[in-house]
């Protein structure tokens, strides 16, 4: 059990307590006063580079890797036009495999690298497909819904973004805006619109990622222009931290996300 005191109470209360000696005590600070937009680093990230490709691609909107090298890669050569290919990673150059004109907004892989995919806002429908053997078929269809981003984590769930029907922005106060997560079997399981307090956790979510406990990041817009935070969510709607950038830039456009084990 843990008792909390404020240094007042600890001072006067803690001594006086039969176990006091197998107690440890620890400073308590003000989180009302934390800010969400901290520039501050917890933890340095050691990296170097393995190897390094040249490509003809102008911008990378989304790009995973399986473990047996195969490098999938979502990029835009017209704001309206969406090209997905899949390649092979070699020791000097990506040898093309497939290549897709789709209207791709998200994507993601199962456990078997089948790619898994949402279609973007001008589309008339909003199912999820799945490439799988040159074929694409449709896995589920969240009528009368749309999807956003989408993801499968570690256990095989299948998380989106849901929102109602028409342009997505700008959110009003009555606009549907959800994060559900879907078993293997592709039945809902658990929907997270609002926190515990009763915000909306998220505007429109354009990437999902989870960590090793299936902590969800989301990097969500707020307008047209992209503009948005990242937001740490748990299972079950709690909020872990919203960023919307340091202290000395005004916003910030956050358009992926990753997770990676220290």
């Amino acid at each position: 059990m843990r008792c909390f005191m404020c240094s007042s109470c600890r001072e006067k209360v803690h001594g006086k307590l039969k176990s006091s000696q197998s107690h440890e005590v620890i400073s308590i600070y003000d989180t009302s006063r934390e800010t969400l937009a901290s520039n501050e680093v917890t933890s340095s990230i050691v990296t170097s580079v393995f190897n390094s490709y040249t490509t003809s691609v102008p911008t990378i909107s989304c790009l995973l890797c399986s473990n047996d090298d195969i490098v999938y890669i979502l990029y835009n050569p017209k704001p309206a036009e969406c090209k997905f290919i899949k390649g092979k990673l070699l020791k000097a150059s990506i040898r093309i495999l497939e290549t897709y004109t789709l209207p791709m907004f998200d994507f993601t892989l199962d456990r078997n690298d089948e790619v898994l995919f949402t279609n973007i806002s001008t589309e008339e429908e909003s199912p999820v497909r799945m490439i799988s053997s040159g074929e694409i078929r449709t896995v589920l269809d969240p009528k009368p819904m749309r999807l956003t981003a989408i993801h499968i984590n570690r256990d095989n769930e299948l998380i989106c973004g849901l929102r109602e029907q028409g342009p997505p922005f700008p959110v009003h106060n009555f606009a549907i805006r959800q994060i559900v997560i879907f078993g293997s079997d592709n039945h809902r399981k658990n929907t997270l619109e609002n926190d515990t307090k009763g915000r909306k956790l998220c505007s429109c979510p354009a990437t999902i990622r989870t960590d090793s406990q299936n902590v969800m990041y989301v990097a969500d817009w707020e307008n047209a222009d992209q503009i948005g935070r990242l937001v740490a969510v748990d299972r079950t709607g709690h909020l872990k931290f919203a960023y919307s950038g340091p202290p000395d830039i005004d916003n910030i456009r956050p358009s992926s996300v990753c997770c990676y084990t220290k």
